[in-house]
């Protein structure tokens, strides 16, 4: 009788192990960038808790945000502001109407248009082209790019200045040292 060997098994069982090996990579490259990503969204939570936005209202956001079905947020709302009311810890609105204020459907694309702009996503708007709903989707989408693209590098040098404990360079033309006593 002789004893197995290594490199005695049969091709088919090559194969498997390795087959097995490279889902194994896969999978282990996979889960350490997940685990860089995970610590890369909680430094993230960090610093817009310092900055007045808890986690909570960041979660809340992405989840209306990604919802398939953009009803569903605003179901939960209405549930959420029901409670609320019968606790005591706000009016009960009289009309029942969730929305007493409802936006304007002209409203409602600048805030979409807007919104795309601000956290830069596709400029493309959904709506049929060249019509009104898509050339004012389309103005209010510029608008959030603009306001992100001009207000950004500063907000970012303040941010890094409070971390290192600088104050923030003087934009250029303006008096670094501004008379403070009238």
């Amino acid at each position: 009788m002789t004893t197995a060997q290594i490199g005695d098994n049969s091709k088919a069982e090559k194969e498997r192990r390795v087959l097995f090996g490279y889902y194994h990579r896969k999978d282990r490259d996979i889960a350490a960038r997940m685990k860089a990503l995970a610590e890369e969204k909680k430094a993230n939570r960090q610093n817009a808790k310092a900055a007045g936005f808890p986690a909570q209202k960041l979660d809340h956001y992405l989840k209306a945000f990604e919802a398939e079905d953009q009803q569903k947020p605003v179901d939960r709302l209405k549930s959420d502001r029901e409670n609320l009311a019968w606790l005591g810890l706000i009016p009960d609105d009289p009309r029942g109407d969730l929305l007493s204020d409802r936006a304007t459907d002209e409203q409602m694309v600048q805030a979409k248009g807007f919104h795309a702009g601000l956290t830069g996503l596709d400029r493309v708007s959904g709506y049929d082209g060249g019509s009104a709903s898509d050339k004012l989707w389309l103005e209010s989408y510029d608008a959030g790019r603009k306001e992100y693209d001009t207000e950004v590098p500063d907000l970012l040098k303040r941010i890094e200045a409070a971390a290192s404990k600088e104050e923030p360079a003087t934009p250029p033309g303006e008096d670094p040292f501004p008379d403070t006593m009238h």
